[in-house]
């Protein structure tokens, strides 16, 4: 099966509780949305970024604390993207 690269932008949402997180990737593949939460670029010895089988790696900084809410925050996003379907037409800031 071929590769499809995946189409994404970065949105920074506010939450009800006044905490704005930034640089949250927005992807879409196959028709399908999904949402990564920031993550820090993960550096070898010599600060460069490390790589493995071709895909650079990153150090989870935040997370979502069960599989559920994972699948409700890209639910959510999907729900944004059906909503306004030329948001992640490639416009990422």
């Amino acid at each position: 099966m071929a590769h499809v690269a995946a189409q994404a932008a970065t949105v920074g949402p506010q939450l009800p509780s006044g905490l704005q997180i930034d640089d949250i990737a927005v992807h879409v593949r196959e028709g399908r949305a999904w949402a990564s939460l920031p993550a820090r670029l993960m550096l070898d010895a010599d600060g460069r970024h490390v790589v493995r089988e071709c895909k650079p790696q990153y150090a989870t900084i935040m997370r979502r604390r069960t599989r559920e809410l994972a699948d409700r925050w890209s639910a959510t996003v999907e729900l944004v993207r059906e909503a306004n379907p030329d948001a992640l037409d490639g416009g990422g800031q």
